[in-house]
Protein backbone atom coordinates (compact mmCIF):
# COMPACT_ATOMS: atom_id res chain seq x y z
CA UNK A 1 0.00 0.00 0.00
CA UNK A 2 1.59 3.45 -0.53
CA UNK A 3 0.20 7.02 0.91
CA UNK A 4 1.23 10.32 -0.29
CA UNK A 5 1.70 12.80 2.18
CA UNK A 6 3.25 16.69 1.84
CA UNK A 7 6.03 17.64 3.64
CA UNK A 8 7.97 19.92 4.65
CA UNK A 9 12.02 19.82 4.90
CA UNK A 10 13.49 21.61 7.79
CA UNK A 11 16.93 21.47 9.72
CA UNK A 12 17.65 18.32 8.05
CA UNK A 13 14.42 16.53 8.89
CA UNK A 14 11.11 15.45 6.87
CA UNK A 15 8.11 16.75 8.60
CA UNK A 16 4.75 15.63 7.45
CA UNK A 17 2.39 19.05 7.34
CA UNK A 18 -0.62 16.51 8.48
CA UNK A 19 -0.86 13.65 11.14
CA UNK A 20 0.72 10.18 10.19
CA UNK A 21 -0.11 6.85 11.70
CA UNK A 22 2.45 4.64 11.46
CA UNK A 23 4.23 2.99 14.41
CA UNK A 24 7.32 4.26 15.82
CA UNK A 25 10.86 3.02 14.23
CA UNK A 26 8.75 2.03 10.41
CA UNK A 27 11.12 2.08 7.88
CA UNK A 28 9.49 3.21 4.90
CA UNK A 29 10.85 4.55 0.71
CA UNK A 30 10.24 8.32 0.50
CA UNK A 31 9.62 9.53 -2.85
CA UNK A 32 10.65 13.10 -3.43
CA UNK A 33 8.79 15.47 -5.87
CA UNK A 34 9.67 19.02 -5.77
CA UNK A 35 7.06 21.55 -6.04
CA UNK A 36 7.66 25.32 -5.44
CA UNK A 37 6.19 27.20 -2.68
CA UNK A 38 3.15 28.08 -4.06
CA UNK A 39 1.99 24.76 -5.51
CA UNK A 40 2.82 25.84 -9.29
CA UNK A 41 5.41 24.81 -11.47
CA UNK A 42 4.12 25.94 -14.67
CA UNK A 43 4.41 22.56 -15.44
CA UNK A 44 1.72 20.36 -16.71
CA UNK A 45 2.18 16.84 -15.16
CA UNK A 46 0.13 14.38 -14.92
CA UNK A 47 1.64 10.65 -12.49
CA UNK A 48 -0.65 7.46 -13.39
CA UNK A 49 1.06 4.73 -10.97
CA UNK A 50 -0.48 1.57 -12.60
CA UNK A 51 0.49 -2.15 -12.31
CA UNK A 52 2.13 -3.21 -15.08
CA UNK A 53 -0.80 -5.22 -17.04
CA UNK A 54 -3.15 -2.12 -16.50
CA UNK A 55 -0.77 0.32 -18.08
CA UNK A 56 -0.21 -1.85 -21.06
CA UNK A 57 -3.91 -1.52 -21.34
CA UNK A 58 -3.81 1.73 -20.97
CA UNK A 59 -1.09 2.35 -23.55
CA UNK A 60 -2.80 0.13 -26.17
CA UNK A 61 -6.28 2.98 -25.73
CA UNK A 62 -3.67 5.83 -26.40
CA UNK A 63 -2.42 3.92 -29.48
CA UNK A 64 -5.64 2.77 -30.90
CA UNK A 65 -7.01 4.02 -33.60
CA UNK A 66 -9.99 6.82 -33.05
CA UNK A 67 -13.27 5.34 -32.80
CA UNK A 68 -16.19 6.58 -35.04
CA UNK A 69 -19.34 7.87 -32.56
CA UNK A 70 -21.89 8.98 -34.30
CA UNK A 71 -23.83 10.76 -32.08
CA UNK A 72 -20.62 12.75 -30.64
CA UNK A 73 -19.89 13.56 -34.29
CA UNK A 74 -23.84 14.59 -34.46
CA UNK A 75 -24.02 16.88 -31.45
CA UNK A 76 -20.50 18.90 -32.10
CA UNK A 77 -21.32 19.67 -35.75
CA UNK A 78 -24.73 20.60 -35.06
CA UNK A 79 -25.21 24.48 -34.54
CA UNK A 80 -26.73 25.20 -31.20
CA UNK A 81 -27.77 28.59 -29.35
CA UNK A 82 -24.80 29.06 -28.18
CA UNK A 83 -23.39 29.26 -31.99
CA UNK A 84 -25.36 32.69 -32.41
CA UNK A 85 -27.52 30.87 -34.49
CA UNK A 86 -31.09 32.75 -34.73
CA UNK A 87 -33.26 30.68 -32.24
CA UNK A 88 -37.22 30.22 -34.43
CA UNK A 89 -38.66 31.13 -31.03
CA UNK A 90 -37.69 34.53 -31.30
Amino acid sequence: MSTQIEVVFENGIFRPLQPVHLAEHRRLTVTIEEKSVDGMDGADEAHFLLPEDRWQVFCDALDAPPKEIPALHKLLSTPSLFDGTPNAAS
